[in-house]
């Protein structure tokens, strides 16, 4: 999930050095109003890939960006509501803190503290609907010989400690193991190590419970991708994208890049198809699904 989170944002930010037009609309978030330089759509697709492609809607949403891409705001509709995502950076893109509202009535609210070398060292989470608050504190220590870095996790649940995670990396900030330990910090809950395949994703997770003297290993499917499954390409399509007919558009990214999709190889993949100006198509596969996820820039 955290590799899921990141290439979105990767993706996100991509869309968003490309801004340089004033902005004429504006967005509300809590009590200030914001004004966009840009509006990024984007319209997810259940995949058929059969004779005549087809493509089914299930999910839409807008971000509203502002010039400086320090607020932005994702806006969906579900269950007849309107869904509200606000995000805030600070100069360094470290996302400072997330606002989630539904219809105007704030939901949750989490916030990150960041030390002079860029590391995480809080995150807070306000739960406005039930009143619960959670707390994560991150303390370093680094080996100067091997370059390997302990971090430690003290969760808090309204203000009591819960448990702690002693999470181990490398020398190339590569997460190897997590040690959980229960509110005293010292009895071991379990131990999860993990093993990475080529592409750079965990492809098992071994866990090893002390109390029962059991370990359990779980496969993780991402992990066994070959790295040329995953990919940033051209979109390949000379025409220009117009939001009119972007239906046409993305079968036509589809059919252009038709080799690569249905390389058979690759059980699972990722593919984002990019003209390089202000659209992209993401196509994923899983056991469970494809998907089409199309993004495309509005500038005000």
């Amino acid at each position: 999930m955290a590799s899921t989170c990141k290439s979105e944002l990767i993706l996100l930010f991509t869309l968003l050095l490309q801004l340089d037009v004033e902005a004429q609309l504006g967005f509300k978030a809590g009590f200030k109003t914001y004004t966009p330089s840009a509006i990024i759509h984007e319209h997810i697709y259940r995949y058929v890939p059969t004779d005549s492609t087809r493509l089914y809607l299930i999910d839409s949403n807008k971000t509203f960006v502002t010039a400086d891409s320090t607020v932005v705001m994702t806006e969906a509709y579900k269950d007849k509501a309107q869904w509200k995502t606000v995000r805030y950076f600070n100069q360094k893109r470290q996302q400072v803190k997330l606002e989630e509202y539904k219809d105007e009535a704030l939901q949750e609210v989490n916030e990150w503290r960041f030390d002079e070398k860029n590391r995480k060292t809080h995150h807070f989470r306000d739960n406005r609907v039930n009143g619960s608050l959670y707390r994560k504190q991150y303390d370093y220590t680094t080996d100067k010989k091997s370059g390997e870095t302990v971090v430690t996790e003290s969760s808090f649940f309204n203000n009591k400690i819960e448990f702690y995670t002693k999470m181990y990396y490398d020398k190339n900030n590569v997460l190897y193991k997590e040690v959980r330990m229960n509110d005293n910090n010292k009895d071991i809950v379990h131990v999860e190590t993990f093993t990475y395949g080529e592409n750079g994703k965990v492809k098992e997770r071994s866990v090893y419970f002390p109390e029962f003297k059991v370990t359990k290993k779980f496969p993780e499917p991402a992990g066994e991708c070959p790295l040329k499954c995953t990919a940033l390409l051209p979109a390949g399509v000379a025409d220009k994208f117009n939001p009119a007919t972007k239906t046409g558009y993305i079968k036509r990214v589809l059919f252009k890049n038709a080799a690569k999709i249905n390389d058979p190889d690759c059980k699972e993949y990722e593919y984002t198809f990019s003209n390089n100006t202000n659209c992209a198509v993401t196509v994923t596969a899983s056991k469970a699904h494809k998907l089409v996820k199309f993004r495309y820039k509005e500038k005000l």
